[in-house]
Order: C-alpha cells, then structure tokens, then sequence
C-alpha cells in the first residue's frame, strides 16, 4: 500500500473572537493503513471525541461549534478503521488482529504524528465508552478529564448477554455472501473486548462527568441494569459526576445538546487555570444565554 499523508485544509468561521478558525481534514498513515481525522484547530489542551460503534466523525457535527467558540481549544475527531473514511489493515484477516487494542494503537500513532499526544481531555459516546477507558488507561497521566455520554460500563454486559450477541452475530454471518470487515470485526470481537475492560477500569485519578439516558432499552431489565451500572461507575470514586439526562435517548448529544456542551465545558473548565477558566466561563455564559433564547423561537415556530 502506497504510505503518503493527503491533508486538505479548510476554513470556516469556527470561534467566537478569534477570527477564522484552521480546519484541517487528514488521511494519517498509522502502520500500513489510514485513519481520517477532522480536527478544529485551537490552542491549549485538545479534546479528542470517541464516537460510537460504526459512527463516523459526522456524528458530532451539531456541538463542534459551540464547543469550538466556548473553548477554544483542539477538537479532534476520527473514523475508526474501516469506518467512515478509514482505511482497514487488510494485512491480515485473524479476528484478534482486528480488536480494540489495535484500533488505539493506531489511534496513539496518529495522534503522536498530528502532534497530540500530551495531555488531553477526552468526550466519548456509547461503545466510545469502551475506546476512552481503554485509552486513559494506557495513558493516566495525561487524561486530565473525560465526560462519558451514555457511554459502555462493562458492568453491564453480563456473561449471559454476550453469549446471546456473540452467537445471533455468529449465525447471522454464517448466512451473508458479502460481509462487511469492519462491523463483522467489531462485533465479533466482543467478548475479547468485554473481557478485556473487566481487566482495565477507568483511572480513578481521571475526573468524569456522566451523562445516563432516561430513554434507553424498551425492556425495563436491561434499562434498569443500564442505569444501576452507571451508577455504580459514579459511585466508584469521589471525582465522578452523574446526570440524567431526562427525556434523553441514546444520542444525548443530539435530544438535548445544551446538557452535553455544558457537560463538556465544566469538565474542560476543571483543567484549566484560574485565568483561562474564568475567560471560558463568560463565553460559556454568553453561549448560555443565547443558546436559551434559540430554543425558545425554535419551541415558538413549532406552533
């Protein structure tokens, strides 16, 4: 495979007083195949995005903005491999080969390559969940903070629940002529990954915000597993916030995104000096009070 980093830049008018704002769109060379990333450039500590199974970077397109114009800072997303547009290691075809490790090794390459490597906040959504606690274990030093959006506990895939996924997936295969790689890995890995975060615990040291859906599993077992398992992850130590995100699916971010900006802002205030708090909370208050005023018009124009 031809090994070459194809980077487009774009502009657009991303935060609020500092006039326009570098997008930058790379295909980065991670070890014989490409991971894309989407990153709004700032200053100061990034936030990297982890996005749920099969999501692509589009998933996080409606709080970039406000994110970008409250912060300041480094947003970084990216497609896993094989998603979005990822390349996928086609150097072999073992199913261990294909699991989470190696999906953030490849993502610890990229990062190293862009420059991003140091210390970082990270926002991560669903079975991203899974990819930031395996990440800030590997690196609690620089994980300076994390806001979890209905994000994968491994206390809630019990054994019996596995098994079930694992051999419906297995026999749903069997039948397919066209398999596609990425989701027939992911999703077949998951025992190994299951099995591999009851072994990796999210780093105590590491604050976290905790956002629950209140709409989640239509039966009332799995859901209320869902939130005792949320909970018990809060509960765990002193430096963890939990939120329920009322009237909330899965996609918190999109069913109230207010409640997830405000989340992540708080927890990238924590980070930062007395100064640079301060200057982020205005522009946060401004946000506020606009972002209030929006969606009131929005209510107002249903009718």
């Amino acid at each position: 495979m031809k090994k070459y980093l194809f980077t487009t830049l774009a502009f657009g008018g991303l935060l609020a007083n500092s006039g326009r704002c570098q997008s930058i769109d790379t295909l980065i060379d991670v070890g014989g195949y490409r991971l894309y990333f989407h990153i709004i450039k700032g200053k100061g500590m990034p936030i990297l995005f982890e996005g749920g199974a099969g999501a692509d970077v589009t998933v996080w397109d409606s709080i970039l903005k406000p994110i970008a114009d409250v912060t300041h800072a480094t947003l970084i997303t990216y497609d896993r491999p094989g998603f979005g547009k990822s390349e996928l290691d086609t150097s072999n075809h073992d199913l261990d080969k294909h699991g989470i490790v190696q999906g953030i090794e490849g993502l610890e390459t990229g990062l190293k390559k862009l420059g991003y490597d140091g210390n970082i906040m990270l926002v991560a959504h669903s079975f991203g969940g899974f990819c930031a606690t395996l990440y800030a274990a590997r690196h609690p030093a620089t994980v300076k903070a994390a806001v979890l959006i209905d994000a994968n506990h491994v206390c809630w895939f019990q054994d019996a629940y596995v098994d079930s996924v694992t051999n419906l997936r297995k026999k749903a295969y069997a039948t397919k002529e066209n398999i596609e790689l990425p989701g027939y890995y992911m999703g077949l890995n998951l025992r190994n990954t299951v099995e591999l975060m009851r072994r990796t615990p999210f780093p105590a040291s590491v604050p976290v915000i905790d956002l629950v859906s209140e709409i989640n599993f239509p039966d009332s077992v799995s859901a209320a597993r869902w939130r005792v398992c949320h909970r018990q992850f809060v509960q765990a130590q002193p430096n963890r916030q939990g939120i329920t995100a009322y009237g909330c699916g899965h996609f918190i971010f999109r069913d109230n995104p207010p409640l997830a900006i405000s989340a992540i802002v708080k927890a990238y205030v924590g980070t930062l000096g007395r100064d640079r708090g301060d200057e982020t909370m205005k522009r946060f208050l401004s946000y506020s009070l606009e972002g209030a005023n929006d969606e009131k018009r929005r209510e107002v124009g249903k009718k």
